[in-house]
């Protein structure tokens, strides 16, 4: 049988590039700018009202829907679909790695902790532990952390802001600079490198799906996890 010739054999098609996102880079920074204005005024407005029951409530109820104000309001603008965030279907094999990478992330989030435990640091563990004795609604709380939390912050961190930066700076600079800010957005030095990692695997999943639900996922069962673990810890005395 004849062989084609080497050089005239068709290619193999490359991989489809991602879609562009609907709104620019600096749009991008515009909705953080927004988003840190947003935070702080928001924080301030509930201080001066005083501490109380039910200025804990307002604050662990409404707290994380700010950060889809910005992405609103550049939407609104922009006149972009919220389905862009990367709220689309995405292959079932990708949770299996994106499992396979949570575990490896967990290692080295035990090894950081060791680390701070043996340096006499305060590790993430006994900054959630500490807010669980501080606040009035502690169940509340756990349904923040596990249910709208990993949605709200999936659609900004993920699908608003990495997506976002991710054209212009290329995804690897994206998810550095989303994971960063991931980390800093939760306000802890003990829980920056853990937030951070788990933010770069997050940001990782979407890259590989196009999608911000396998992250989504992943952060219910890390939150989700984690609350339930420490909530029971609590109860029975043991942290």
């Amino acid at each position: 049988m004849d062989q084609q010739p080497l050089n005239d054999r068709p290619e193999a098609a490359p991989p489809s590039a991602p879609k562009p996102a609907g709104w620019t880079a600096a749009d991008t920074w515009l909705g953080l700018a927004l988003t840190i204005l947003l935070v702080v005024g928001y924080t301030l407005g509930l201080a001066a009202l005083g501490s109380g029951r039910n200025i804990s409530l307002i604050y662990i109820s409404t707290f994380e829907f700010i950060l889809l104000i910005p992405i609103a309001v550049i939407f609104f603008w922009r006149k972009v679909n919220w389905v862009e965030l990367g709220l689309r279907s995405f292959n079932r094999n990708a949770l299996s790695l994106g499992c396979g990478l949570l575990i490896a992330v967990y290692v080295l989030v035990m090894v950081n902790n060791i680390i701070m435990v043996r340096l006499g640091l305060i590790t993430q563990a006994d900054v959630i532990t500490e807010l669980l004795g501080e606040i009035d609604a502690p169940y509340l709380f756990a349904f923040v952390t596990a249910f709208v939390a990993p949605f709200t912050e999936e659609l900004f961190f993920r699908g608003f802001l990495f997506k976002g930066f991710r054209e212009k700076y290329g995804w690897v600079n994206a998810l550095m600079f989303s994971s960063i800010i991931f980390a800093l957005f939760h306000g802890q030095i003990a829980t920056l490198i853990p937030t951070f990692l788990l933010g770069a695997l997050f940001s990782y999943m979407y890259q590989r799906t196009e999608s911000v639900l396998p992250g989504m996922l992943l952060h219910f069962t890390v939150n989700g996890v984690g609350v339930l673990v420490l909530l029971v810890s609590n109860q029975m005395g043991v942290m």
